[in-house]
């Protein structure tokens, strides 16, 4: 994936992982191991790379680099004791800011889904040239036991917000919480497409073709005569 990124650019790597997800699908049962006692090979190929990559987006490439370093440099020799995949974790931890602790735990010590859909995308040029966009999005949060047992938790999450004009995407954070609610943001360019993790960084629960939604376009109030 940063291969990818580094020698084609952004568009070819979100092109790469959502040609990943469609090879691999959504496993059949969501009852398994956490990532951090997996040892299947759905695991391998595709819940610790996109583990990873979220991670990687989350909080930089170079923290992602200095833990993976760190864990090279500790296990190099390749004598016991071998590392783990705790080993890695610890490193990952280290490296990781306060907020984005929890999708950390979320991604590797438990099996966390979301559900997240855009209901509606608009936008309305201001006086300043500048274009607000009004999103209408829903989100739940469920965790998977190993018996398959489904259990919502409350969801308290920054999750990325992209708007689009054709394939240029303006990309902002927003925390958001469990059920329905209204985000607003303000982007230099007038937005064709708009949604919620539009990069589809957290496991879904279901198909993931419900966060980007076309916006509509509503046209901008008339301006008051002021004149007395």
């Amino acid at each position: 994936m940063r291969v990818v990124e580094e020698a084609l650019g952004p568009e070819h790597l979100r092109r790469y992982v959502s040609s990943l997800r469609r090879q691999y699908g959504a496993p059949r049962s969501r009852a398994a191991p956490p990532l951090l006692r997996a040892t299947d090979s759905l695991a391998f190929s595709r819940r610790g790379p996109f583990a990873l990559h979220a991670m990687h987006e989350y909080i930089g490439k170079e923290r992602v680099d200095d833990a993976l370093r760190r864990f090279f440099e500790q296990h190099r020799s390749g004598t016991p004791p071998f590392p783990t995949p705790v080993d890695l974790y610890r490193e990952l931890q280290a490296v990781t800011p306060e907020p984005f602790r929890s999708l950390l735990s979320d991604l590797f010590e438990q099996n966390t889904f979301w559900e997240l859909r855009t209901d509606r995308a608009t936008a309305q040029q201001t006086e300043t040239g500048a274009w607000q966009v009004t999103l209408d999005v829903r989100a739940r949060k469920v965790v998977v036991d190993e018996a398959g047992v489904t259990t919502e938790v409350p969801m308290d999450d920054w999750v990325e917000i992209g708007v689009f004009r054709d394939r240029d995407p303006y990309l902002q954070k927003q925390r958001i919480r469990s059920g329905k609610q209204t985000i607003t943001l303000t982007v230099p360019q007038k937005p064709t497409r708009a949604g919620i993790d539009p990069n589809h960084l957290f496991s879904e629960l279901g198909e993931e073709d419900g966060n980007i939604k076309p916006v509509k376009i509503n046209p901008r109030p008339a301006r008051r005569d002021r004149r007395g």
